[in-house]
């Protein structure tokens, strides 16, 4: 069942607004069994098989899961065995920056939190690219790559809550300024329970829209 919205003309600004809305969700999400998580992330990756921005990239950008999130653990083995070069972020300072992960043990908890990221000496996102270009791709062809990206939160529009931190807008905000030495085609997708669901995600001029959001029913 979705979240309807509340009469926002009677709400405080839009960081009060989103700030309710967090912990409306996440008070839902806290009373959904770990089962249910398990299920969403094993549908999604028997969706995504089939998916044509899936069969088309050359790498994907997951995330380690926390407690509330569909698990991704089925996605990684996916990638695995599509032969996809695979991403995942580390927190540094106030952004986010994605690192190879060839196995689930290159992952370590770190920061106050122990949420799971990159070990120190795996390549970077940037690094990988390079070694692209060396191989001999072509850079008038963008990279094709699929990014699936976190959210307490989406609406049909690609509107997404994040968790207030800022980190993915910041990133997403940046790929088009960043000095890669080629050109790369993110194409990003939300994955989500229906009851996550929004009629629309109140949004600010910072916040970045995913392209797709695939939303996992309940039976």
């Amino acid at each position: 069942m979705k979240h309807q919205r509340e009469d926002l003309s009677a709400l405080p600004p839009l960081v009060e607004q989103k700030r309710i809305l967090r912990s409306s969700i996440k008070s839902c999400l806290e009373q959904t069994r770990l089962e249910v998580f398990q299920w969403a992330g094993q549908v999604a990756a028997d969706r995504l098989q089939r998916h044509p921005r899936w069969l088309n990239a050359r790498a994907v950008l997951l995330y380690a899961t926390i407690p509330g999130e569909i698990d991704t653990t089925p996605l990684f083995h996916l990638a695995k065995r599509s032969g996809k070069t695979i991403f995942y972020p580390r927190i540094e300072g106030e952004d986010i920056a994605f690192y190879q992960v060839d196995e689930l043990l290159d992952l370590e908890p770190r920061g106050p939190w122990h949420i799971m990221e990159p070990r120190r000496g795996t390549a970077s996102l940037s690094d990988w690219l390079a070694t692209s270009i060396s191989a001999g791709t072509d850079l008038q062809v963008p990279i094709p790559i699929l990014g699936i990206i976190p959210g307490l939160a989406f609406d049909l529009q690609g509107g997404r809550l994040g968790r207030g931190k800022g980190y993915y807008d910041r990133f997403l905000s940046s790929i088009e300024h960043k000095k890669f030495s080629c050109t790369i085609d993110l194409y990003t997708l939300g994955i989500c329970l229906g009851e996550q669901v929004l009629d629309q995600v109140p949004r600010s001029p910072h916040d970045i829209k995913v392209r797709e959001v695939m939303i996992i029913e309940r039976l």
